[in-house]
């Protein structure tokens, strides 16, 4: 018999916006990994197919991010969360307004 920590990421993928939800599960874990100060100057925190986009209005952030890019990719994919972070782009700007 499974654990359901085991099964669960694959039944979510399945459901209808299961990707969201996991990518928010990835986003919040992400925001863990790196400690709450420096979450707070992310804007956006996505994952698009493999690739964690972080919009941050901090240049020395996304230096920083992009630095760590390889501990911060471990870190996560480590946590076990259902999808594999391959990848971790930093751009510097102001996120989207959420209407």
């Amino acid at each position: 018999m499974d654990k359901l920590g085991n099964i669960l990421p694959k039944v979510l993928r399945r459901q209808p916006d299961g990707t969201r939800l996991i990518g928010t599960q990835v986003a919040s874990a992400f925001r863990i990994v790196i400690g709450t100060e420096p979450a707070n100057l992310c804007d956006e925190v996505e994952l698009h197919s493999g690739t964690l986009v972080i919009t941050t209005s901090s240049p020395a952030l996304a230096h920083q991010l992009r630095l760590d890019s390889e501990t911060i990719i471990g870190r996560l994919n480590d946590l076990g969360l259902g999808r594999r972070v391959r990848t971790l782009r930093v751009r510097i700007g102001r996120g989207t307004p959420t209407q």
